[in-house]
């Protein structure tokens, strides 16, 4: 059974090109996830999101380097929400990130959820 959660972070509009962080995910004994991410894209859109994660061991220091990302797919002029399964280090923090793929048009109402499966 799954843990239903609010959404770590929310963002109305993120301008083209731009990159925000959205919240931050506590890794204690958590090996797995879903993290899910909602957009609206603009009708002239041409590229979309991309959601990052930066890993910290003590959750101060984060890589500047992405640990991992996946792309939300485009629907110029639609809202997507899309879900992938995160490997993660076992202890830690992993940042979320949004970035805006599209160098002309600004994405609106993101939001991002992380969901745990307990053991």
């Amino acid at each position: 059974m799954s843990v239903a959660q609010p959404p770590i972070g929310s963002i109305s509009s993120l301008a083209a090109s731009a990159e925000k962080i959205v919240g931050d995910v506590t890794l204690y004994r958590l090996e797995t996830f879903a993290l899910t991410a909602r957009v609206t894209y603009n009708a002239a859109a041409t590229a979309g999101i991309r959601v990052k994660l930066y890993y910290s061991p003590d959750g101060d220091n984060y890589d500047t380097v992405a640990y991992g990302y996946y792309d939300v797919d485009l629907t110029a002029g639609g809202t997507i929400q899309e879900t992938k399964l995160v490997d993660a280090p076992e202890n830690g923090n992993l940042r979320v990130a949004v970035e805006n793929l599209d160098a002309a048009q600004a994405a609106t109402g993101i939001s991002v959820w992380v969901s745990i499966v307990p053991e």
